[in-house]
């Protein structure tokens, strides 16, 4: 037997996010709306297999052992779709299920995920009875057959009708049934004695035998399940943060799964059980928070695979089809549950309270009745990996170092939309001191300062009590990080209850409040466009206006827009530093931008050089960031008045610029500004400032710079991100006369530069 204590887990969940974590390849893009087609398609074909009486058509009878078990997959794989559990077939195979004497560990099993996915607590009596079912069917070591064993220790057993009790349990108890901590151990103690030398597990140890074949599916599901140990067991022993190690079953097996990961195949046991081995990976996968297994994204390349393996009818598979769409369809649905927060693994004690996020995030989808997950990222991986979620945790028990490339990265994620949080497990000070200096480096144009008590996070969702000391990062628009010197990983480490739950209330608000109330994407989701590689047919200049009210606040605004006309419109953005108004050269610069969120005073140089560049033909595109009021009146005094005439007030709706290359029609405001303007308010409300017959000065006192940056946060006073793109592209077209589709129409005029 190998010795197991906390210890051993402690150890290898800090060392096996860093096993195989090296340089990684840019994951498969996941088309969204494919994604979504292929689980509608397969939710249609496992629907189609219910009877009228509740029974897929392709279960055994009565007289089998396996009685019932496509159809307790069939329930659990619709439940977890997010079908209806009143309604429809889903509502007849839940009623047929209630009535049936299942006879299998397998078929139980199925039956109890099924019923821990529906949150409905009249379905509790019934999960407490399969429950006490799976319990009392387990072998005095922890195994189980496809029959109870009754606490009898025996020959025969078999890790995968283990695997899925264990699963069910593990369900239950996360609806709040009991489950006695011993059943804990016995299971812990189980997979570690079954544990091969290589890392990995098989379907069982024959009789006489000392090894066996080891698999993914069965690796797969060994490792889920000591996490799943580990949450019943381990989880309040983390209080002091002094843990070692002196073996790793963790590592280990995340070394086997690195070595022989397959997107194509069960590893090492090929296409049999292959659905299975997706099911038992996206398990291991969220339990983990591992997005990576050596350097391969196990959703996206699975994902990938499923998307191009479906048959025409909705199902996978060939033989037993119900059970093996069952498991690709969870594996879709559940793998891709949009990741709230990542974790940032660094070099030093970046995981004191190993479960901090596992915890939260449970919490998070309890209470606000949404699946979400999270992630161990590294700083220096692929953008996309950081960009994954919203929020960025930084959890350190010690003095932290990061490299240049590692504070670049963390700047790149918190302007490209996300919210860093930092916290000092054990209330060490040495990390807080080090945050304070690397945040001066990631923001040095934004300083670190104490929120006010009575700022939105404190607010957002839960009413916070007895808790305050934040310090954050703001551009004048959002924040960009938050630091909180007092721990926040232990409350988040023991859970929910009384005493921590005002933590919980904290992160949670702080997730609120980077969402605007919630607004997450879906697991792989972009909101950043790659870098495009074709041609572009025309070449908009834009440049950037210099000035003392905050100039800067979004300095990747333009770079996401970019993107966007380069991929949609074939069109090159070139866009400039801020620069000073008396160095604007209308035939270089035909289009400039200027926003801010603090109220500035224009030198006399600086409004002759604006007035010049506007007389030459150049035009000026403005917006109060974040929907700044005192930004917004210094533009009406300071600004508009350039263009020689008196302010031209809002544009008709019929005007030009809502045409093309978008025809716009009607607008979305964000969550804030939609409240203030009242329902249904939906048309644009820029201004414009006319001069010699054209508009010289598009103004919007309405928040665009930070809907180009694609993100949501609460309070903001704006456009929606897509309605943002949609008026700024307009206005850049119109002010560079492009032509309706730049690919059809080459300008070559000097508004328009051609590409060389």
């Amino acid at each position: 037997m190998i010795p197991f204590r906390v210890t051993i887990l402690t150890a290898a969940l800090t060392a096996v996010a860093a096993a195989g974590e090296g340089p990684t390849q840019p994951a498969p893009a996941i088309d969204g709306e494919r994604l979504d087609r292929a689980i509608a398609s397969a939710v249609r074909f496992l629907e189609s297999t219910v009877g009228a009486d509740g029974m897929c058509k392709g279960d055994f009878p009565a007289s089998s052992l396996q009685y019932g078990g496509q159809t307790a997959a069939c329930a659990y794989a619709l439940v977890s779709a997010g079908a209806d559990p009143r309604k429809g077939a889903t509502a007849r195979t839940l009623d047929w299920l209630a009535k049936a004497e299942l006879k299998s560990t397998y078929a139980v099993a199925m039956r109890a995920c099924a019923l821990s996915g529906v949150r409905d607590d009249r379905i509790l009596p019934a999960l407490r009875k399969d429950t006490q079912w799976l319990l009392r069917a387990a072998g005095a070591d922890g195994a189980y057959t496809y029959t109870p064993r009754g606490g009898v220790t025996g020959d025969t057993y078999d890790n995968s009708n283990t695997h899925m009790a264990v699963l069910a349990v593990w369900a239950a108890a996360r609806r709040g049934v009991e489950v006695p901590q011993e059943y804990w151990r016995v299971i812990e103690r189980h997979w570690i004695n079954d544990q091969q030398t290589d890392g990995g597990w098989g379907y069982f140890v024959r009789p006489g035998a000392i090894t066996n074949k080891t698999y993914g599916s069965m690796t797969a599901a060994g490792l889920a399940t000591l996490f799943a140990c580990f949450d019943n067991l381990h989880a309040k022993q983390f209080i002091r943060c002094a843990a070692t190690s002196d073996t790793k079953p963790i590592e280990e097996a995340f070394a086997w799964l690195a070595k022989h990961y397959s997107a194509d195949e069960n590893p090492r046991l090929g296409p049999n059980r292959y659905h299975y081995w997706l099911f038992a990976l996206e398990r291991v996968g969220l339990a983990s928070g591992r997005k990576r297994f050596g350097d391969h994204d196990w959703f996206a390349e699975a994902a990938a695979r499923l998307l191009e393996t479906q048959n025409a009818d909705g199902s996978w598979g060939y033989g037993e089809r119900i059970p093996e769409t069952a498991f690709a369809l969870i594996f879709l649905v559940r793998g891709r549950d949009p990741v709230l927060a990542n974790k940032l693994q660094f070099t030093g004690r970046w995981n004191a309270r190993p479960r901090d996020l596992a915890n939260f995030t449970r919490f998070v989808g309890h209470e606000f009745e949404r699946p979400v997950s999270w992630q161990i990222v590294r700083a220096d991986v692929d953008a996309d990996d950081l960009d994954d979620a919203p929020l960025l945790y930084l959890s350190g028990a010690g003095p932290i170092e990061l490299t240049d490339a590692e504070i670049s990265a963390l700047r790149r994620f918190a302007l490209r939309g996300g919210l860093i949080v930092s916290e000092a497990a054990c209330n060490n000070g040495s990390f807080t001191l080090d945050m304070q200096k690397l945040y001066a480096r990631i923001f040095p144009e934004f300083p670190l300062r104490r929120l006010r008590d009575d700022h939105p996070v404190y607010s957002a969702n839960f009413k916070v009590k007895d808790f305050a000391g934040l310090s954050g990062v703001s551009n004048g628009v959002r924040l960009l990080a938050v630091h909180s010197p007092r721990e926040l990983s232990l409350a988040l480490q023991l859970g929910p209850d009384a005493t921590q739950r005002p933590i919980f209330e904290v992160m949670a608000n702080l997730y609120m409040f980077a969402t605007d109330k919630g607004h997450l994407r879906s697991r792989g989701a972009r909101s950043w466009p790659a870098e495009e590689t074709t041609k572009p047919v025309a070449t908009i200049r834009l440049a950037r206006i210099k000035h003392k009210g905050n100039c800067d606040p979004e300095p990747l605004a333009f770079d996401r827009l970019a993107r966007i006309l380069a991929r949609d419109r074939r069109v090159r953005l070139v866009v400039s530093e801020p620069m000073d108004p008396t160095a604007l050269d209308a035939s270089q610069w035909p289009v400039a931008h200027m926003t801010g969120t603090e109220a500035f005073t224009l030198s006399e140089a600086e409004s002759a050089g604006l007035r010049e560049y506007l007389a030459a033909g150049g035009t000026i595109l403005s917006d109060a960031a974040g929907g700044s009021e005192s930004f917004a009146e210094s533009v009406r005094k300071q600004v508009l008045p350039l263009a020689g005439g008196q302010f031209g007030g809002t544009l008709s709706s019929q005007h030009p610029v809502y045409r093309r290359p978008f025809a716009i029609e009607k607008v979305a405001y964000r969550r804030t500004l939609a409240l203030a303007l009242g329902e249904g308010k939906t048309t644009p409300r820029l201004h414009g400032e006319q001069l010699g017959g054209r508009i010289a000065v598009f103004f919007s006192p309405d928040d665009l710079t930070a809907g180009l940056v694609g993100y949501p946060q609460l309070g903001l006073r704006g456009y929606s991100p897509q309605s943002a793109v949609e008026l700024m592209t307009n206005m850049l077209f119109y002010a560079a006369r492009v032509g309706p589709r730049a690919e059809e129409e080459v300008v070559t005029e000097i508004r328009i530069l051609p590409v060389k």
